[in-house]
């Protein structure tokens, strides 16, 4: 099984969340749903990977608010496992410009979390990230 280390960024605005669905031909799990999540690069900071990826992924200036808990999610059949530094980040807007790697977005309440088809092991984790916190 191959491990791979991400940041993923709850990003949040107006009491809303924000959440990106995959692009169809996205490598790893195309067309699911997830935060805004990527790879730190080589001398990269957590910190500044999380607010990188949420400017290429959505073109919004995001500020870190506070560090959540690092999550473990387990894809068996893709003999893949993630391990994530997770941040809540807030946005002085609502404004997304989708890059290439995601064909949808939207704003959802924790309510509206069920809804969705999101990345496998995400949705396990949410009541561990303790989403509702600010």
């Amino acid at each position: 099984m191959h491990t791979h280390f991400v940041v993923t960024s709850i990003v949040r605005h107006n009491g809303k969340i924000l959440i990106l669905q995959k692009s169809d031909d996205d490598v790893h799990y195309p067309g699911k749903w997830s935060f805004v999540s990527g790879y730190v690069k080589e001398f990269e900071a957590a910190e500044d990977t999380a607010i990188r990826e949420i400017m290429e992924e959505t073109g919004l200036s995001a500020a870190i608010g506070r560090n959540g808990r690092l999550i473990e999610m387990v894809d068996a059949q893709k003999k893949k496992r993630w391990i994530a530094q997770v941040y809540f980040c807030s946005v002085g807007s609502d404004n997304v410009r989708l890059c290439h790697e995601n064909k949808d977005f939207a704003w959802v309440s924790e309510d509206e979390f069920s809804n969705y088809d999101f990345v496998p092991g995400l949705e396990t984790n949410l009541k561990k990230l303790e989403v509702t916190k600010t």
